[in-house]
């Protein structure tokens, strides 16, 4: 209880009454992670950030996770900014392998836009879209080609 000084009475004080900080919950924003990043692959011709930073891919493909990290999981892919695929690639279209570090009933998919053949594969779980593999020549779901 605190007195009113200026009228020498008790006056009770009201719990919590004023205004507290309120933190305001943001939209679930893409958040990126390299805990299965494999850079063993494709076989042969593994694809490494080493690599990727020596052929120029690594700046671009920075922006992008910028670029993205500004978006929703569901604004992404209704935005084609990131395509999920679901599944693993079958054998006859793809040059990787599914690594045994990554479990088998996740939802894959590519990061485009870093500027043309380039791609990111890898898996999305809730928010977090886990980078697994650097695809800089297409080949993590090859496709036919269109418009030729």
């Amino acid at each position: 209880m605190a007195k009113d000084r200026s009228r020498k009475r008790v006056k009770a004080r009201k719990e919590n009454t004023r205004e507290e900080l309120k933190v305001v919950s943001d939209r679930e924003l893409l958040t990126f992670s390299f805990k299965f990043l494999d850079q063993t692959q494709p076989p042969g011709n593994c694809e490494t950030i080493e690599l990727w930073e020596g052929e120029g891919l690594l700046k671009p493909f920075m922006s992008r996770l910028k670029e993205l990290s500004a978006l929703t999981r569901e604004e992404a892919s209704n935005q084609n900014q990131i395509k999920i695929y679901r599944d693993f690639p079958p054998k006859d279209k793809t040059d990787f392998f599914h690594p045994r570090h990554v479990d088998k009933n996740v939802a894959w998919g590519v990061i485009e836009g870093i500027g043309g053949l380039p791609r990111v594969a890898g898996f999305i779980q809730e928010s977090t879209f886990y980078v697994v593999f650097l695809d800089s020549k297409h080949r993590f779901w090859i496709s036919q080609l269109k418009h030729t």
